[in-house]
């Protein structure tokens, strides 16, 4: 005789479902500028905020993925990047690479080692970017602060038309002695402007010509 779920199986269901619709439903529109949205929301064991910037850009597939995979142009539009190198390139879709970003005094400048993977749906030919941190691959330099919690996520969902829609996501904590409030004041500045140097870069001859064998460009 097969086991009948009982009322506490339908109970413990019913409350991750609920859990998950609320988890889906939790972002926080906090700002709305330039036809870019910026959204916060809470992290469980953290005052720091996770946020998503969205908006829509017109450019064919492969031009985003080429910005996208130039590690030495990421000093052209990442806000406040002073210095960004490769450290080994895995393959034309994976990389681990190294940056430093310049932060405001009295705070020291901040760098990060970081683990990249870029990838398109095959079906939705959406393209995928998820970075994390590799901070133990290269050791620590003096007067700079390494942030070891990082996590960014690039969405690009061809919506016709030419046009893409762009979701970022952004989960880090910068480190140091920066208080949790400061840091979500001011937390969505330096992504909103990388969001609006990002679709300058899109219009760069160099981007645009360029021909990368894993990207399929909506027909």
């Amino acid at each position: 005789m097969k086991n009948r779920p009982t009322a506490f199986s339908f109970l413990f269901l019913s409350f991750l479902l609920s859990a998950t619709v609320l988890h889906a439903q939790d972002w926080q529109l906090k700002r709305d500028k330039g036809g870019i949205k910026v959204y916060v929301r809470d992290q469980a064991g953290t005052n720091i905020k996770e946020m998503k910037f969205s908006t829509t850009v017109e450019a064919p597939l492969q031009t985003i993925a080429a910005v996208l995979t130039h590690v030495e142009g990421y000093d052209d539009w990442v806000y406040a990047s002073l210095k960004s190198r490769t450290i080994k390139q895995v393959s034309d879709t994976e990389a681990y690479y190294y940056t430093l970003i310049d932060f405001p005094w009295p705070f020291e400048n901040r760098d990060l080692v970081l683990h990249s993977k870029i990838w398109q749906d095959k079906k939705t030919l959406a393209l995928h970017s998820k970075t994390t941190s590799a901070h133990w691959m290269e050791g620590e330099k003096e007067s700079v602060v390494r942030i070891k919690k990082a996590e960014l996520y690039w969405l690009f969902t061809p919506i016709g038309n030419g046009k893409v829609r762009v979701d970022y996501t952004l989960n880090s904590d910068p480190g140091g002695n920066i208080p949790a409030w400061m840091i979500n004041l001011a937390a969505d500045q330096g992504p909103l402007q990388t969001m609006l140097k990002f679709q300058e870069m899109l219009e760069k001859e160099k981007y645009k010509n360029s021909k990368l064998a894993f990207v399929t460009n909506e027909k």
